[in-house]
């Protein structure tokens, strides 16, 4: 089963990975959603959130800017991260995702 996590700040995509609120993670089988949830963040300091996320097991990143460092600590555990996204209903990006359309456009993140 995948686990794509996207950072939101009310309810809608954050365009900084470090500066949301809450994770909203969908539960993937069989290329179909059969759950999300949204789960507040820890304090934020640098690698704590890529390490939250790596704990529960989330296997892609779905984000509009992210720093080199979460990054660097994603690819190490292997997991995908899709930088770049602009602001949509998150159920839409995992969705166009799933369906192999999901438009990235660099990370919007400079540091």
């Amino acid at each position: 089963m995948k686990k794509i996590a996207l950072p939101v700040i009310k309810n809608i995509l954050s365009p900084h990975f470090g500066n949301c609120t809450e994770f909203r993670i969908y539960y993937i089988k069989n290329r179909a959603i059969i759950k999300e949830e949204l789960i507040p963040v820890p304090p934020h300091q640098p690698g704590s959130f890529p390490n939250w996320l790596i704990d529960r097991g989330v296997s892609d990143i779905i984000t509009g800017g992210i720093g080199l460092q979460a990054i660097e600590i994603f690819n190490k555990h292997k997991i995908n991260v899709f930088v770049g996204v602009n602001n949509k209903d998150t159920k839409e990006l995992v969705q166009d995702y799933l369906d192999g359309v999901l438009e990235t456009d660099g990370n919007l993140c400079n540091h």
